[in-house]
């Protein structure tokens, strides 16, 4: 999220052995610097910036470092507080005990709107075994219900418009069908603009009137310059949010801006979106995110994402398979498939403590070979993918998937290559698992190349 990760810069200002050591000003000063300009490339807001680093300065000055104390952990344990602080503290949720729940999302068009109502409305469906409804209000952008339509028939979900009518009796009229329909949460689509404007304002006030919404959520984009800064604080005067929703928190998203608004607006973020697909929101936990920023990982969201997101049972075959010593290329394919349902790499690699050192270049690369092979893998036969000596017997097979997936010989052979490679290490692994021993006896850097 920040070019220079703050764990990096306060390891190369505090590395260092110590008998005692009180922090001094001038401990602090090239220190804090860097972390300033970290935050502000990550398009932080410039107050937010200048308070955090006061709040580090004036706790971290004068503390003494004991000999069994490391000063780059105690550092990072205050920065870390006041970072979590800024970021919320706590985590928000929307209370869901009422027999209707009604949300009102607002935001700017472009900013992932609709698509968050129905990963919204897809959230509490399958998490909660609610029983949403989707209300498209957006007559102004072209497509915008149709969009909402087919996202909710895709997912299951119910969906409910009129068209261009008067989207203030629309809303009134959703009401009176979600009750009727048995719906116990209504998600409203209002419509965005480029930017806020007095039409525009009122209509959502008149919206807002009508419904009595239980949450106002405003939905912004993580790739929002400052300018997104003087626009929320606009929804927020004239419509008083609840929340924020932020979308598009993946890949190498800079995010500052939006995430300063809670700290400016003193509104919670309550999700975020990380990734394209329905799955791929995520209840936003000020402390995990904090950790992410300071690259020292989140397991606990990957683990929550791992058990939302992918297969169980077929997670558990897989795992049998290895055990038994039988993986092959359709495993490979099914477990990248899997996978791929957590969102891309990028986002996925935030999640894992020591993401620090991993660049982003590497992750690049990694993603990269993962579509290539999915590619090759699609292009040969299921009898292939279980017998992938096949491809040593009859050379001529080779030839058909090259030829057939649009790929180079090269990219085949390496694919081939390196599955041979990770087959010994994982046999090793599983029969070591086997006999009780150390899994990684016998290995040659189970993790490398």
């Amino acid at each position: 999220m920040f070019k220079s990760l703050i764990t990096n810069i306060v390891s190369k200002h505090l590395k260092r052995k110590i008998e005692k050591w009180t922090i001094k000003e001038e401990d602090l000063t090239e220190l804090l610097e860097q972390i300033k300009i970290s935050l502000l490339d990550g398009d932080v807001n410039i107050k937010v910036v200048n308070s955090f680093i006061k709040t580090i300065h004036d706790k971290c000055l004068g503390i003494t470092i004991e000999p069994n104390q490391d000063p780059q952990n105690v550092v990072l344990t205050i920065i870390k507080e006041e970072l979590t602080k800024i970021l919320g503290n706590n985590t928000t949720t929307i209370n869901t005990d009422k027999s209707l729940v009604k949300i009102m999302m607002i935001g700017l068009q472009g900013s992932g709107k609709t698509t968050t109502c129905a990963k919204i409305a897809n959230y509490y469906k399958k998490k909660f075994n609610k029983k949403p409804l989707l209300v498209g209000i957006d007559i102004y952008r072209p497509a915008a219900i149709e969009q909402l339509r087919t996202l909710a028939k895709e997912n299951g979900i119910d969906f409910f418009e009129k068209g261009t009518q008067n989207p203030v009796i629309t809303a009134d009229e959703a009401l009176t069908f979600a009750k009727t329909n048995g719906n116990n949460i209504i998600i409203f689509d209002t419509a965005g603009r480029l930017q806020t404007d007095e039409v525009m304002m009122e209509e959502l006030k008149n919206v807002r009137n009508k419904i009595s919404p239980d949450e106002i959520l405003l939905v912004i984009d993580a790739m929002s310059g400052q300018e997104i800064v003087n626009v929320a604080s606009e929804f927020n005067n004239t419509l008083h949010i609840s929340g924020l929703v932020i979308t598009k928190l993946d890949g190498d998203t800079r995010a500052g801006a939006a995430l300063s608004l809670v700290s400016i607006l003193k509104k919670p973020i309550k999700f975020t979106g990380v990734g394209e697909k329905i799955g791929s929101l995520e209840l936003f936990h000020p402390s995990r995110m904090a950790s992410r920023i300071l690259g020292l990982g989140d397991i606990l969201t990957l683990a929550e994402k791992s058990k939302d997101l992918m297969d169980e049972n077929v997670v558990k075959k897989s795992f049998a398979r290895m055990l038994a010593g039988k993986m092959d290329l359709e495993d490979l394919m099914v477990q990248m498939s899997q996978l791929g349902k957590m969102g891309p790499l990028s986002s996925i690699s935030k999640m894992m403590p020591g993401a620090n050192n991993i660049s982003e270049t590497q992750i690049a690369e990694a993603q990269e070979k993962m579509r290539i092979w999915n590619i090759l893998l699609s292009s040969m036969t299921l009898k292939e993918r279980r017998n992938p000596i096949f491809f040593k017997k009859e050379p001529g097979r080779k030839t058909r998937v090259v030829k057939g997936s649009g790929r180079k010989p090269d990219e085949l052979n390496k694919l081939l290559n390196e599955w041979e490679k990770s087959k010994e290490k994982m046999d090793v692994l599983a029969r070591n698992i086997r006999s009780g021993k150390n899994p990684f006896m016998g290995m040659n850097n189970p993790f490398g190349k």
